[in-house]
Parts: C-alpha cells; sequence; structure tokens
C-alpha cells in the first residue's frame, strides 16, 4: 500500500553524511526538510569510510573549508554529548626527492596562512611512530590539530541534531525518478509514492548519477571499488589510539589507529568500477565483502607491508571494501545546473565526503536558500563541465574518473598558493 503523498520545502535523496548535513542546516533554517534514502542511514558510502581528516590542502578555500568543518563538529558533540572528532595529529612523509619536494611546498604553504605545521626528521617520526619503518624517509611533516572524524558518531549526530530541528527521514524506500513539469521540480517518485517539493538535493553518493538521469541531466561521476584493512589488536605491535596518522603517498596509501589495530588503505592504478544500474535493486553497500586472494586486496597488503613490515598475509585483520563517487577532478559538485530549475547536486566527494560534510551541509543550505555562499567553491560549482564536450558520454565520464582516482596518491602536487603566487 503507498503512502499518501506530502509536502516538503525541500527532498534530499540520500541518507549520507552530505545529505544528512543539508538536512539538518535546512532544518535550523526552519526549512521543512525530508531525507529519503533507500537503505539505512549511512548505510552506502559512509558506512564503509575511514574518515581521515587533514586539513590542509592545495588551496586556502579548501583548507578553510576543512578548518571550519572541525567547529561545526565541535558544536555537534557538545550537542550531542559524543566524540566524533578524535584528534590525532598527522603526518605525511616522502621516501623520494620528488615527495620530499611536496612536502616542502606543502609546510610553505601551511606557514604561509599560520596553519600549525612542521617538519620532522626520521628520528622524530619514529619516536610518534615505532611500529612504522622510517629508516627510508627523506622528510615528513606533521600537522598536530588533524585526525579523523568517526563515520558511525558523525552519521548518529546529524541525525539526532537534524530531529530536534524538524527533519524528517524516510528510509528502506527508493528514488524512482525526479519530478518535474516544464523544466521545474516538483517532486519524486518513490516505490512508495509521491512526495512533493519545489526544491531536490541529489546526494545519492554512487546512484547520484542515475539520480540526475531520470531527470535527464548529466552528472559526470563514477563509481569507484576502495579498499582497506584493518588490524586486530597485537600486544607485539600497539598502536595508540592517538597515534598520528599517515600520508604514504609514494606507496598510495594511508593509516590511522582503530580500536587497539591500524587501517590501512590504499588509492590503486587501476581500481575496479561500479555501474550502480547493472547491481540488484536489493543492493546493500554495507553486505559488500572481499576475499584476501582478491588481486585488489593482495596489492593492498603488500603495499602496506612497505611501510609496516609487520603486516602481511597471515596478519589477524578485517577488510573492507565499498564503492566511492568520483568525479574528473576530484572535487565535488555542489550546487545546480541551468537545465532543471530546483535540482541541487551534493555528491562526488572522491573520498573526502566525512571530513567535507560539515562545512558542505552549510554551504548546500547556503545555495538553496540565499543562492550564494561565503566560501569559495568555484572549484566545487556543480555546473563546471555543463555540455563540455568530452564530458558528456558514460564510457567518457567513466575514463576520466577512474584516471583520477588512480591518480589520486600517484601524481606529485604542488599547491595552487604557491603556483598562484610566482
Amino acid at each position: 500500500m503507498q503512502n499518501k503523498s506530502k509536502n516538503f520545502d525541500v527532498i534530499v535523496i540520500g541518507g549520507g553524511v552530505a545529505g544528512l548535513s543539508t538536512a539538518l542546516q535546512l532544518g535550523r533554517r526552519g526549512v521543512k526538510t525530508l531525507v529519503v534514502d533507500r537503505g539505512a542511514l549511512g548505510s552506502g558510502s559512509t558506512g564503509r569510510a575511514a574518515g581521515l581528516l587533514g586539513q590542509l590542502r592545495g588551496s586556502i578555500a579548501a583548507t578553510s573549508m576543512l578548518m571550519d568543518g572541525v567547529k561545526i563538529v565541535q558544536d555537534l558533540e557538545a550537542q550531542c554529548q559524543c566524540e566524533i572528532f578524535v584528534q590525532t595529529g598527522s603526518l605525511r612523509i616522502a621516501e623520494t626527492t620528488e615527495r620530499a619536494g611536496e612536502i616542502r611546498d606543502l609546510v610553505a604553504m601551511g606557514k604561509s596562512i599560520q596553519f600549525p605545521i612542521e617538519t620532522l626528521d626520521a628520528k622524530q617520526v619514529a619516536e610518534l611512530l615505532p611500529y612504522m619503518k622510517t629508516d627510508d624517509l627523506l622528510d615528513a611533516c606533521y600537522c598536530p590539530t588533524d585526525g579523523h572524524l568517526q563515520p558511525a558518531e558523525l552519521t548518529s549526530a546529524y541525525i539526532k541534531a537534524g530531529r530536534q530541528a524538524g527533519v524528517e527521514y524516510k528510509t528502506n524506500c527508493r528514488v524512482d525518478s525526479i519530478l518535474n513539469e516544464k523544466g521545474k521540480i516538483t517532486g519524486v517518485q518513490t516505490e512508495q509514492g509521491i512526495s512533493h517539493s519545489p526544491i531536490v538535493v541529489n546526494a545519492a553518493g554512487p546512484w547520484s548519477y542515475l539520480t540526475a538521469g531520470s531527470g535527464d541531466v548529466i552528472l559526470p561521476t563514477a563509481s569507484i571499488g576502495h579498499y582497506y584493512l584493518t588490524t586486530r589488536p597485537d600486544p607485539e605491535q600497539t598502536v595508540d589510539r592517538k597515534s598520528p596518522a599517515v600520508r604514504d603517498r609514494h606507496h598510495r596509501i594511508y593509516s590511522r589507529p582503530e580500536s587497539g589495530g591500524l587501517i590501512v588503505g590504499m588509492y590503486e592504478a587501476e581500481p575496479v568500477e561500479y555501474d550502480m544500474e547493472r547491481l540488484p535493486d536489493d543492493f546493500d553497500m554495507s553486505l559488500m565483502k572481499v576475499a584476501r586472494d582478491d588481486f585488489n586486496a593482495a596489492l593492498l597488503i603488500h603495499a602496506a607491508q612497505q611501510r609496516f613490515p609487520w603486516i602481511n598475509e597471515r596478519t589477524p585483520m578485517t577488510l573492507t571494501t565499498g564503492i566511492m563517487t568520483f568525479t574528473p577532478d576530484g572535487k565535488p559538485f555542489c550546487g545546480k545546473m541551468d537545465n532543471l530549475e530546483g535540482l541541487f547536486h551534493c555528491t562526488g566527494f572522491s573520498g573526502h565526503g566525512i571530513v567535507q560534510s560539515p562545512v558542505v551541509g552549510v554551504i548546500m543550505a547556503d545555495l538553496i536558500l540565499d543562492g550564494s555562499t561565503k566560501y569559495d567553491i568555484e572549484a566545487m560549482e556543480a555546473d563546471r563541465y555543463y555540455e563540455l564536450p568530452g564530458f558528456q558520454t558514460r564510457s567518457e565520464i567513466k575514463s576520466k574518473c577512474a584516471a583520477m582516482y588512480g591518480s589520486y596518491y600517484g601524481r606529485v602536487e604542488r599547491p595552487e598558493i604557491l603556483s598562484d603566487s610566482e
């Protein structure tokens, strides 16, 4: 039996952290908001995320957003009486001259904006991380105010605070299509009936391109698999809860402490790609499993062993795989396009949805209600590929997004602020 239709000011499709954060901020501003998710809230990419929070990025705009995001999370912690942000500090390490140069540039950028960052030598790194191989390091930098957000706790806090702000949630309810008349949004058709609204936010994660497609909108995102391992506590390899996170871009890995063990994830050169339309209607990302002899899992274990020699194929661990939503440039789509009035996109976070979500919720509420935001979102505008040749077919889009994932840790970066100032 279908539910009777109901009217809302805004309908958010997708109950991951981006959609939940957006709904919370809208609710706080008095907007009647509904979040609809095909499964349980937070059961998609959010529930498979590692949650590393590194604030210093390649531009002032991106860095400022993440710094403000920490403040938003701290306020959320106070409101919901829970711990979400675990401040461990973070390290970037270099074992090649190219990566050492990358770190020098990053430190210079950080200091130029008074961000707390310092250079460490191999001995100092070994003192911070006695369980990590350090004798091959040429350089490293340390950001003491970094850490990680706990995905489950963040999700729960968004929901709790959202309910207090009047947000409604509808779970286990698939959205079949976006409804519009004469180029204007009128609501959504779900498997449980129609919900009406003049504004719809597409925060459907890996399904975002399909959601957009139901309204005849081309959204250049691709759905790409990601893997990480979590070792079990080992008295011979003690991982303190406040051990710094690590980014080792040469080996394409990152790590952080987790429940007495260590999470190690990898951005491999040739990722697994998914066509979401080929997955069954009852597909549940939280049930995804990966065997230890899976090719990508084996690559991950091998890469982890290069930095943490005590990790090997016999190490007690769990393996986690999920699906990320990537864009051709690795930056999200936040905002609207010109071809369908009332449709906003909030997706394509390329592995950073957890850490970007706090401030993204504010940005989306600003765009929906005010038409602009104080944040510099030029790099995140949803229409930056609109009608651009080379980004209009699924084959073109998938190829570019897979290439971006493959180079995510592989390429040597140079901060934009340094390039622009020269």
